[in-house]
């Protein structure tokens, strides 16, 4: 008898919190956008016959390729994808939504499918053969990089493959930027090349990437001392939006502003049709924000130009990129009088366009390694 009420205790303790979290469900305001996920929820899908017997419906309420509906809407979806990241912290699981949580508070994206690299290499190779050379930079992954910083039980980062591909299969015309050497010497000295709460490269790794480009083609590049370092706390990046590691202890984020320079920069945003003019490379706006890092060039746009009257150079360089060269740009602008940014992404016009109309002298491919390994839109490049 006991037992019959015990159950029954069970079954009606989970009915009220099924019907209880159902009716929360349907009355609380859904929200467009998670602050804390830093992305765009799903919103309600139409209901129609034809999209349940497709199977389309099911997939926009349970979860498709930009998130469903019920669970981007759960309530309390954050305290309980916190809940999950935690929970399995502690059972031994060592990775969360794609995501390690290592030593020092680093949360480290899990390595890549590398399946995409050799096809992007040989689209690469395609484009430049009409051009004299062309440079290609693939950012060392920060679980490569930082695999002392990791749990024992982890996947291997295929960084020294791609690396080995590449230096093999590349076009003679192809000037590559290995980063690893350098990079290396900032972690045996544990400075922070790459953020703990954010998959991007630091200031730092920035500015000694540009260091790198410059001392293989041997032009003289500005000293790390003529810069003014601003800092900037509670920074918290892509990597502690999406594993649900919500407890972790913010960043620092650090823009390097060249003062000398700061009166001679014109920077151009185009989206499409719309244009728009600045006068910094920094937009501050995004300072008050929990990412940070648009504040440099304003985050992802299709073509953003820089142009810098005091450069040492009139030459133009073209950066077919991804957001690694956000951070990157502001160093190339003391060397370019004109830097020259498409985001494939975005960017669906022919990329030889601009190398004609723009006279460009010199073109660099800028990738970090995980969206080297699985970017598909490099086919864009005609």
């Amino acid at each position: 008898m006991n037992n019959k009420k015990a159950q029954i205790s069970i079954i009606a303790i989970f009915l009220a919190f099924t019907v209880g979290f159902f009716g929360l469900f349907l009355i609380l305001p859904k929200s467009e956008y998670s602050p804390s996920e830093k992305r765009y929820l799903a919103k309600a899908p139409e209901v129609s016959l034809d999209s349940f017997f497709a199977g389309e419906l099911t997939n926009a309420l349970e979860g498709g390729e930009n998130g469903g509906y019920i669970p981007d809407h759960f309530p309390f979806r954050t305290f309980f994808v916190g809940v999950n990241a935690y929970w399995n912290l502690l059972t031994g699981t060592t990775a969360s939504n794609g995501y390690y949580y290592g030593d020092d508070g680093y949360i480290i994206t899990k390595p890549a499918d590398s399946n995409r690299a050799e096809k992007n290499l040989e689209l690469i190779n395609r484009f430049s053969a009409t051009l004299d050379e062309v440079g290609l930079m693939v950012v060392p992954s920060a679980g490569y990089m930082l695999d002392s910083k990791l749990p024992k039980a982890h996947a291997d980062y295929p960084d020294e493959q791609v690396y080995e591909y590449i230096y093999e299969n590349k076009a003679d015309n192809i000037r590559f930027y290995g980063l690893c050497e350098d990079f290396g010497d900032h972690v045996v000295s544990d400075e922070q090349i790459f953020y703990k709460t954010d998959h991007h490269w630091t200031s730092l790794g920035a500015y000694t990437a540009y260091g790198r480009f410059c001392e293989d083609k041997g032009v003289a590049y500005t000293d790390k001392d003529a810069y003014t370092v601003s800092t900037y706390e509670a920074f918290y990046g892509t990597t502690y939006s999406s594993s649900g590691y919500f407890l972790n202890d913010p960043d620092t984020l650090e823009i390097w502003e060249n003062k000398a320079i700061s009166d001679s920069i014109k920077v151009t945003i185009t989206e499409g049709a719309v244009t728009e003019t600045f006068d910094s490379m920094y937009f501050d706006s995004h300072l008050s924000e929990d990412d940070m890092y648009p504040v440099f060039l304003d985050g992802n746009h299709a073509l953003v130009t820089i142009e810098n009257s005091k450069a040492k150079s009139d030459d133009t360089i073209l950066i077919i990129k991804d957001s690694f060269a956000h951070c990157a740009a502001p160093f190339f602008a003391e060397n370019y009088s004109k830097v020259i940014m498409v985001d494939l992404r975005y960017y669906k016009l022919p990329v030889s366009d601009i190398i004609n109309s723009e006279s460009v002298d010199e073109v660099l491919f800028l990738y970090g390694m995980n969206n080297f390994c699985t970017d598909t839109n490099l086919g864009y490049l005609g």
